[in-house]
């Protein structure tokens, strides 16, 4: 059951809501379950239709558009969501791989050109940084906080071929997430990072889905699933949890072998 009072008097910020199927709209729709406010953005007037469906549930929602590499509609975005709610209690970043209407690429370190990095950087690690940035000083302020970013298992503890930029940008997410934690304790505020391995969300492709077929589950995982452990983190059940990194994987990351089950076990 749904514990309707778990996030009572609370207003969360949650980037990247845009699909249906992801990460962001789960925690929002289980946030808002939990008695959360939600303010959702994305890139898209499609966050709107992600707004409607989760007031026709009666949660209490309101949706931004904003691009989070911009700065000055970061700014803009929080300005909006304090008048709008007073306060922003809990941030989760989930804002970053690809945006709607463009192709991931995936480009050896050779071939990638400097302007592909830098965009990568500022998709995949200073929109976590930048609307972080703008919402500090409010928490602080509140002597509340709770930080939340989608890093992922590539970067921090793998890689594929042609990632050399989204590896760096989520390795880089954890190490400034482990900083901001030390900082900002003294303030009741949490900073944690979940690390998904593969995901059944939109932006799945096929060769996703096979490796998650061979994953100690064999299966991927659910945008749900990953919902449940930002909401636990997201919680004061999680007080005294800051500066960590936590694995969502399905065990993936621990299995030697990662081909086919019926080769070796």
């Amino acid at each position: 059951m749904v514990d309707k009072f778990r996030f009572k008097n609370r207003v969360a910020l949650i980037t990247g809501c845009g699909s249906e199927r992801g990460i962001g709209f789960a925690a929002a729709r289980i946030l808002g379950k939990g008695g959360s406010g939600v303010a959702i953005t994305s890139t898209t007037d499609r966050i709107y239709e992600r707004a409607k469906e989760l007031k026709d549930e009666k949660l209490e929602v309101k949706a931004y558009i904003a691009d989070l590499m911009n700065r000055d509609q970061v700014k803009q975005l929080v300005d909006s969501i304090n008048r709008d709610w007073g306060r922003i209690d809990i941030l989760i970043n989930n804002a970053g791989m690809v945006q709607i209407g463009k192709e991931e690429t995936f480009v050896h370190m050779a071939d990638l050109q400097p302007s592909e990095w830098d965009e990568s950087i500022d998709r995949n690690l200073n929109t976590c940084f930048n609307i972080t940035h703008a919402a500090l000083p409010h928490m602080m302020k509140n002597s509340y906080g709770r930080i939340v970013n989608v890093s992922s298992v590539t970067g921090p503890l793998v890689s594929n071929p042609g990632e050399t930029a989204y590896s760096a940008a989520k390795a880089a997410m954890v190490g400034m997430s482990r900083s901001l934690a030390i900082e900002v304790a003294k303030y009741g505020i949490t900073v944690n990072n979940v690390a998904p391995g593969w995901i059944a969300t939109g932006s799945s492709q096929e060769e996703e889905r096979v490796a998650a077929k061979n994953t100690p589950m064999r299966r991927a995982g659910t945008p749900e699933e990953v919902g449940w452990l930002i909401a636990y983190l997201a919680s004061d059940e999680s007080r005294y949890i800051t500066g960590q990194m936590i694995v969502i994987d399905g065990g993936n990351t621990i299995q030697e072998y990662k081909g086919p089950s019926d080769l070796y076990y």
